[in-house]
């Protein structure tokens, strides 16, 4: 708890310090931004926030898709919940996988055992990888222009996302094809712990480990015989990143864009977030406005770019780790609740 809530002060000040320093680099002032967003066409604010939800319905529904091939039918309900642990502990940890643990934790507590949670997650993680890497591909292929615009920082920035995300990608499927790299890693750490005359330790974890990677192989092989699977959780996970790069699309219109340049928009938030996506700073804040505002600088004006970068990551980002952590709350209220109850009814 100590280390979320430090890195939740972290976010939460650099969210600051960026914002300070998107104002400040333009002469759009903060009562200019309000007025701007008070006379924003609201029809079009709704499908932002629609967007910024379905974003975390979608990661929901494909973890629940997973869990149920693998025999596990847990209910819609809690698709969303693990969503929301993943999402929100990603945004406010410096690594675009930080999630992974708090949405496990849900996971388990609901009874899903640790194998059947990993190859999920994995499976999970490795698609909505592919997904970004996808749209970016696309965008490079289809709209080089709008990448050549961009400063040569954004454009390194671009290419190590792909890079990474594609790096990230082999190893997950690695992870889940090649039981021997696992193996090989858990031999290695047996070694060292025997080498430290840990000898007791080690071998209580081999046979665990012996035990886990047994389990962990059949939920795989499941998973690879389950139909057209790899492809529905590919597809709800493009749906996904599709949902969140539209936020700023709509956001434009609110603020009485052009109609025409909605691709264009999209396009360059494909960028952004290619670019963003890896870099090791919480929830990439001040990273995603800076490649966002020269992205959209190329349509408009810099205040405007600043107000769309601003008003944009204020749905996609803040709003959204907000909704994510009530969420996450009340699941962890219920839940123990639930398991209080239990207890009291066993207690004579």
């Amino acid at each position: 708890m100590k280390k979320e809530l430090f890195w939740t002060i972290v976010t939460l000040i650099l969210s600051i310090l960026t914002m300070y320093i998107c104002f400040d680099r333009s002469s759009l002032s903060v009562p200019d931004f309000i007025e701007a967003i008070r006379n924003a066409n609201v029809l079009w604010l709704i499908p932002a926030v629609v967007c910024m939800l379905l974003f975390i319905w979608f990661e929901g529904k494909s973890l629940i898709l997973i869990t149920r091939s693998l025999g596990y039918p847990v209910k819609h309900r809690k698709g969303f919940l693990y969503a929301s642990a993943d999402i929100y502990f990603s945004s406010i940890t410096p690594s675009a996988t930080g999630g992974q643990p708090a949405s496990a934790y849900f996971m388990y507590i609901d009874g899903l055992p640790a194998e059947v949670v990993t190859a999920a997650l994995i499976l999970n993680l490795t698609m909505y990888t592919l997904a970004i890497i996808t749209l970016g591909l696309l965008s490079v292929i289809f709209f080089p222009s709008i990448f050549f615009q961009f400063p040569l920082s954004c454009k390194v920035m671009i290419l190590i996302g792909i890079f990474s995300m594609v790096l990230l990608t082999l190893c997950f499927i690695i992870l889940l094809k090649k039981k021997t790299v696992l193996l090989k890693a858990g031999s290695v750490i047996f070694y060292l712990l025997r080498k430290f005359h840990f000898k007791h330790l080690a071998e209580k974890l081999e046979t665990r480990f012996t035990k886990g990677m047994e389990k962990y192989n059949l939920c795989v092989k499941e998973l690879s015989g389950a139909k057209g699977l790899y492809s529905k959780t590919f597809l709800l996970n493009l749906m996904q990143r599709a949902s969140q790069i539209l936020v700023p699309v709509f956001v434009y219109f609110a603020l009485h864009g052009n109609y025409s340049n909605g691709l264009m928009i999209f396009i360059i938030q494909c960028y952004v977030v290619v670019g963003s996506n890896f870099i090791p700073i919480p929830g990439a804040v001040g990273i995603s406005e800076f490649i966002m505002f020269f992205g959209y600088s190329m349509l408009m004006t810099d205040d405007m770019a600043v107000g769309l970068a601003v008003a944009s990551r204020g749905i996609s980002f803040y709003i959204c780790s907000i909704v994510t952590l009530f969420i996450v709350i009340l699941g962890y209220i219920f839940i123990r609740f639930i398991q209080h109850r239990r207890k009291s009814e066993v207690e004579p």
